[in-house]
């Protein structure tokens, strides 16, 4: 007897045969093919940059940090050396008043006077080494914001790095430009105070010397050497103490 199968049954056999691909019985047709694409090779480059980025942000965020409190230190000590050299001149300005008017020779209060305006003049050389050790620390900034740079060009070579790592990426770069000129900026302020400040020493320490020698003879005039009275230095009973 022969096996009779049913049309049905050979309709729907044509049907699943005719939509199977090559590669696999359950594809549909039309079908793509499996993607060769490694996603963890993606995955680890893209990791790799946002790592990157987060310890470029913090460093950007510390040298800001530190650039910020450099300034806070150098607008500190002009404005402390600003007020030394005012207290200075003043001093200098009342001993040169009763000088000229006149009065007896090594006159206590003017050796008192003279040697607080030379305490306020060793402030100011004080105030000059400080600024000297900043400008040195503030070099140190100018080399580290060159190091972020150079990593964040380094960083933006990464493969996986998506559009918004690279922006992040060039985000960080302007902030360290920034930064950059912050540092130039200051450097400039700086060498310029210390400059001015060094001038300024130079001036006085000579005047000063001079007014030394007239407060020993109670008046203006004269010279050291010129046979018009010795040239001790006034001794005070209590030197004044420098700022720190």
């Amino acid at each position: 007897m022969a096996l009779r199968v049913p049309r049905s049954a050979l309709l729907l056999a044509a049907i699943v045969l005719g939509g199977c691909t090559e590669g696999s019985v359950f594809a549909p047709a039309g079908s793509p093919p499996p993607s060769n694409t490694n996603p963890a090779i993606t995955q680890t480059g893209t990791q790799t940059v946002r790592k990157t980025i987060e310890q470029l942000r913090s460093d950007q965020t510390a040298l800001n940090s530190g650039i910020a409190a450099q300034q806070g230190q150098f607008n500190t000590t002009r404005a402390q050396l600003a007020t030394d050299a005012r207290t200075y001149s003043s001093l200098v300005s009342g001993i040169t008043s009763r000088l000229q008017a006149g009065t007896t020779p090594g006159n206590p209060d003017l050796v008192n006077q003279w040697n607080a305006a030379q305490g306020r003049l060793d402030a100011v050389t004080l105030g000059v080494g400080t600024l000297n050790s900043l400008a040195s620390q503030v070099t140190t900034q100018a080399s580290v914001a060159g190091y972020l740079l150079e990593n964040v060009r380094l960083a933006l070579m990464v493969g996986g790095a998506t559009d918004a790592d690279h922006r992040n990426l060039r985000a960080i770069e302007s902030e360290t430009r920034r930064s950059m000129q912050q540092i130039d900026r200051l450097i400039a302020d700086l060498n310029a105070e210390i400059a001015r400040e060094n001038t300024f020493l130079g001036r006085e320490r000579t005047n000063l010397a001079a007014l030394s020698y007239n407060v020993n003879i109670g008046r203006l005039g004269g010279a050291p050497g010129s046979g018009q009275g010795g040239t001790v230095t006034p001794q005070p009973t209590r030197r004044p103490v420098p700022l720190q």
